[in-house]
C-alpha cells in the first residue's frame, strides 16, 4: 500500500510541477515518457485512466506554453491545482 501512496504523490508531485518554469520541462518528461506510465500502474490507474489524466493535462501543458510564450501569463485560463488534482481523485 506504502508503494501505492508513493507512486499517487509522485504523479501529484509531477502535475505541481508543471506551475514552476524552473521544473515545467522535467514534468512534461515525466509525462510524455515510461516513468508517468511506471507511476500509474504502481498507483492502479487502468489505460483508460491514464489517458484521461494525459489528455487532461495537454491542454493545460498547451495553455501554459502559449501564456509562457506570449507573455500574457493568465490564471484564468488555466485550471486550478485543486481541480486537476479532484479530477485525479475521482478517477
Amino acid at each position: 500500500m506504502r508503494v501505492k501512496h508513493l507512486a499517487e504523490a509522485i504523479i501529484l508531485q509531477s502535475i505541481e510541477d508543471l506551475w514552476n518554469e524552473n521544473h515545467r520541462e522535467n514534468s512534461v518528461k515525466f509525462f510524455s515518457g515510461e516513468n508517468f506510465r511506471t507511476c500509474a500502474r504502481i498507483a492502479g490507474m487502468d489505460i483508460s485512466e491514464q489517458i484521461k489524466i494525459l489528455n487532461m493535462l495537454e491542454v493545460l501543458i498547451k495553455d501554459i506554453h502559449k501564456h509562457v510564450k506570449d507573455k500574457k501569463i493568465s490564471f484564468r485560463n488555466i485550471p486550478l491545482q485543486s481541480e486537476i488534482n479532484g479530477a485525479l481523485i475521482r478517477t
